[in-house]
């Protein structure tokens, strides 16, 4: 029995973690550059806190989505003796994670300085046509 345990941990492979501090701060470096024209002190706190959360959002579903890539869409689960196959944890964590992204970065768009907003829309207009 102790060596169907040591076995197992053996072949479990261990997940690499692309959920880092690193990474959110290049995250959340990246889209406070577009936020440097707010003055109000008021909205400033509130995008700040709307990107932080969007930066973790973000690298959390590239780690997610990295998991995926690596071990597929499905996974087989026993129970004693019988086997199931089930989504992967990692599938409902990208979907949850990038419907509140999505979100939030529709918030922040909304509060972009004027002059990344006609940024914004000519993309928009170029992604219509």
């Amino acid at each position: 029995m102790v060596e169907n345990k040591e076995k197992i941990g053996a072949d479990k492979k261990k997940r690499p973690n692309k959920l880092t501090s690193a990474r959110i701060k290049k995250e959340i470096d990246f889209l406070e550059k577009m936020f440097v024209g707010i003055d109000d002190e008021h909205k400033r706190t509130l995008v700040n806190s709307l990107i932080e959360e969007a930066a973790f959002l973000k690298v959390a579903c590239f780690q997610a989505k990295e998991e995926l890539k690596k071990e597929g869409l499905t996974t087989e689960t026993v129970n004693a003796s019988q086997k199931f196959v089930k989504a992967h944890p990692s599938t409902q964590i990208y979907e949850k994670y990038s419907r509140q992204y999505t979100a939030i970065i529709h918030s922040l768009i909304e509060y972009l300085p004027p002059k990344e907003k006609e940024k914004v829309d000519r993309l928009a207009a170029l992604r219509d046509e």
